[in-house]
């Protein structure tokens, strides 16, 4: 199938609500009358004694980011909440929780039970904000923890469906927490400037690790705190959604939150909140002191065993040896804010900075570009020069305050295999399931994996101007089984055309696994033969000489040409010739021709040619291209380069009939190059892979 990101609506926070499903499988409540039904009514916590505990502990970033109080209940369908009958022979369970003055709410279930044909959602009186629908398969062990709701109340409604009336059921709400601090309260600064240093994921610095980008995630430990954390791949590439974040934001993860796509959509911060998605519990499968590490398995929400497509993730891989890094990347949330960037373009030092009783059991970070880190990043990843994962953020001095000071990451080769180490305190058996051995591990994309599976080109035997000929489909991995290839127009099971003009095609190939990817080709045009010619400019309009190359074809061609009064020559000697028009053909070894009229006169050989002709190698590369012009009147191009998305990621201007296109430090995918002149423009499809 095709893969697209899921948009979703919503405001968190701040500005005007609009309706979100953030959490949950999406839904509508019934219920549209919130009098006369049970409302417990929480005061106010002492909030000036809470922001003087949260200046001492946010400090190091040793614990969660505190942004509530929790106020422990027990409100079950036996002691609390409004019964009402339905007209379809069903029952709904309401109760409205508010906490005076708080800016959020979010609420923690157990003992929940939820039987097939019952659902239960969350939601603001006004029914802009709502969570939902929870099924059985949202929940770990009966528990469910829910993202914050704006504002001072949240209803909880308890669907039963007629055929259930008689079935078991059970809910206690045990924990309600007052949201009383955000982003926006945080240092009196405004939304999404946790610190003024703190840089966009979506500024250009980002742009050669959208991949890592994908993988963070904001979670919700303890009900009240918020802690940064990503997705890890393991040797099986298979999507198991394990999350790595630090020992210290380590409570009951069963009813934690993992918020995903939580960051602007451009480099400058956003006037409200972006929309997010969530998924809601985890298991924990196992963690450690000495090198602060926490690893949980998500549980709820899933698809197929693994966190939906529309959430768009991506799991990244992990190096384990304790080599230096030559530089490093960190993804976190600071101060429970929108998605940040940090940056150490210097080798990191092992250290024990933060005392943990293993000696070097810490890389030593110092950020560059006037980036840092903040409370509420701890336990973000810390990438490597080459995007894979070498620890968790355990703590730090950083901030916009004193950027100098460093942060220190719990090694994941300390946490890897320690001595006497078993499945509840070392990464290995988790993430090297089958005892593989592996040092180092690539990540895992399920987004884009079919469409790395297999490349489409055109047959070299495709001549200019052909409106017929065949696509060569070279699947490399996945299921070729049944593949069928739509071309232009309509499904051609051979991947052959007819009737196409010349152009450029997408391609759209879909394998017996329903992967599909598209293929952006050019038929019948200068990507299969092309004729560059030129003459050295001279005053006498009978001496000099044409000069033709080819390519796209088989190497050697054959050319001829006629001229005014039916001049024939198979040389591309032009003595002793007119000036006049002369038709010029050229042959290739595959019996493609390419003719062409030019005009020679005393000053001007020959008239410039309505394309770009050029040669482009290595292709796919690992980042380094060579370009070669033929077109040799035409020595000033314009170079582009753009993503699929058709963001810019180079641009420079060419005056040489020979370039190299420096484009190492992209990520591994498929790009355009454009390439244009006053009046022509061309582009063509390039890919890094390294």
């Amino acid at each position: 199938m095709k893969r697209k990101l899921l948009i979703l609506s919503g405001i968190l926070f701040f500005g005007t609500m609009a309706y979100a499903q953030l959490q949950g499988d999406g839904g509508n409540p019934r219920a549209y009358d919130f009098k006369n039904i049970d409302t417990r009514v929480f005061t106010t916590p002492d909030i000036a004694v809470l922001k003087a505990e949260d200046e001492i502990n946010d400090v190091q970033k040793t614990g969660p980011w505190r942004f509530g109080e929790n106020h422990y209940t027990n409100f079950t369908f036996d002691n609390s909440g409004t019964w009402s009958e339905l007209s379809n022979g069903g029952k709904l369970w309401r109760i409205k929780v508010t906490c005076l003055e708080a800016l959020t709410v979010n609420l923690t279930f157990e003992d929940l039970v939820i039987p097939e044909g019952n659902e239960l959602y969350i939601y603001n009186p006004d029914k802009s904000f709502i969570l939902g629908k929870f099924t059985d398969k949202h929940l770990y062990q009966g528990q469910l923890g829910t993202e914050l709701v704006p504002g001072t109340t949240s209803i909880v409604e308890y669907y039963v469906a007629p055929n259930n009336v008689a079935q078991p059921k059970s809910l206690t709400l045990n924990v309600v927490t007052h949201g009383y601090r955000t982003a926006q309260e945080f240092q009196q600064k405004a939304f999404g400037s946790s610190g003024s240093c703190n840089m966009n994921v979506a500024c250009p610095e980002g742009i050669p690790w959208e991949n890592q980008i994908r993988s963070a995630v904001m979670l919700v430990s303890g009900s009240s705190g918020f802690c940064s954390g990503a997705m890890i791949n393991n040797t099986q590439n298979d999507g198991t959604p394990y999350v790595l974040t630090a020992n210290h934001c380590y409570s009951n993860p069963a009813s934690w939150i993992f918020r995903f796509n939580w960051q602007s959509a451009a480099c400058p911060n956003p006037s409200s909140s972006p929309s997010f998605v969530s998924l809601s519990g985890a298991v924990l499968r196992s963690r450690r002191i000495p090198s602060d590490f926490a690893l949980v398995e998500i549980t709820g929400g899933l698809i197929n065993g693994t966190v939906p497509d529309t959430y768009n993730t991506y799991f990244p891989g992990w190096d384990n040896s304790d080599d230096i890094p030559t530089s490093a990347l960190c993804v976190h949330h600071p101060s429970g804010d929108i998605k940040k960037l940090a940056f150490d373009n210097n080798s990191l030092s092992s250290s024990n900075g933060m005392g943990s009783s293993e000696p070097n059991s810490q890389w030593r970070t110092q950020w560059d570009l006037s980036t840092t880190t903040e409370p509420g990043s701890s336990g973000s990843p810390l990438f490597d020069q080459t995007g894979r994962i070498i620890g968790q953020l355990w703590g730090g001095g950083a901030s916009c305050f004193n950027l100098t000071a460093p942060d220190y990451y719990g090694k994941v080769s300390y946490s890897w295999d320690p001595s006497g180490s078993n499945s509840t305190n070392q990464l290995k058996h988790w993430l090297d399931p089958n005892n593989d051995g592996n040092t180092v591990m690539d990540g895992f994309d399920p987004i884009t994996i079919c469409a790395s599976t297999y490349s489409s080109t055109t047959t070299e035997e495709l001549c200019f101007g052909d409106d017929s000929g065949s696509i060569d489909v070279v699947f490399t991995t996945g299921n070729s089984t049944g593949a069928t290839y739509d071309i232009g127009s309509g499904s051609q099971a051979t991947g052959s055309f007819t009737n196409l003009t010349a152009g450029t095609y997408t391609i759209t190939v879909i394998d017996g696994d329903t992967c599909s990817t598209d293929v952006v080709v050019v038929l019948g045009g200068p990507a299969q033969l092309t004729l560059g010619a030129s003459m050295s400019p001279e005053t006498a309009p009978n001496n000099g000489s044409i000069n033709l190359s080819a390519f796209g074809g088989t190497p050697g061609f054959t050319f001829s040409w006629t001229g005014p009064g039916g001049f024939t020559a198979s040389t591309e000697d032009i003595s002793g010739l007119a000036a006049g028009v002369y038709s010029v053909s050229v042959t290739d070894l595959n019996g493609c021709t390419t003719t062409g009229n030019y005009t020679i006169n005393s000053l001007i050989g020959l008239d410039e040619q309505n394309f770009i002709a050029f040669n482009l190698f290595p292709n796919p590369s690992n980042g380094i291209f060579k370009i070669q012009f033929l077109n040799l009147l035409n020595k000033k191009h314009n170079a582009q380069v753009t993503d699929l998305s058709g963001r810019l990621i180079f641009s420079e201007k060419i005056n040489t009939n020979e370039f190299t296109l420096d484009l190492s430090d992209a990520a591994n995918g498929t790009y355009l190059l454009h390439l244009s002149t006053k009046n022509v423009r061309t582009t063509k499809r390039i890919v890094i892979r390294k």
